[in-house]
């Protein structure tokens, strides 16, 4: 995902804060567990709103995008925790991901441009990558 506003950085933040307290309460209340279920299926549209209305910030000039991508595959990832164990955790679902997009793009032909983008927003953070696949100018002979 790309880098975003400071409000919308608060605005996530916020909503971390109180799925924690949701997901505690459920912890010392059983008995609210689908009250609280559904309070935090609620919550997950939320999450899609606030990331949809977020403002992306440039973080990189766009000259490198218009520039021709040099053949073989190429990996952007951007991942953000709270903590060094979620961010192994996000790395490892992000790796696991990522295994998936390459045995597509092993599959795929060779003879255009390929992107395969993928994402996770949750509990323990966020991750964003975009495998790109450039295919040799020989291959497309």
């Amino acid at each position: 995902m790309d880098q975003v506003d400071d409000l919308t950085r608060q605005r996530i933040r916020d909503w971390q804060a109180r799925r924690l307290q949701i997901k505690d309460e459920m912890a010392s209340h059983p008995e609210r567990t689908l009250e609280l279920s559904t309070l935090l299926d609620q919550m997950e549209d939320e999450h899609a709103r606030i990331l949809g209305e977020a403002t992306p910030l440039a973080t990189q000039p766009e000259a490198p995008e218009e520039a021709e991508p040099a053949p073989g595959l190429a990996l952007r990832l951007s991942v953000s925790a709270r903590s060094a164990a979620d961010l192994r955790k996000l790395l490892e679902l992000a790796l696991h991901e990522l295994d998936g997009a390459l045995t597509a793009q092993a599959a795929a032909s060779a003879d255009s441009l390929r992107r395969y983008p993928g994402g996770m927003s949750g509990s323990l953070g966020t991750y964003a990558y975009e495998l790109q696949a450039t295919p040799h100018p020989d291959s497309a002979e």
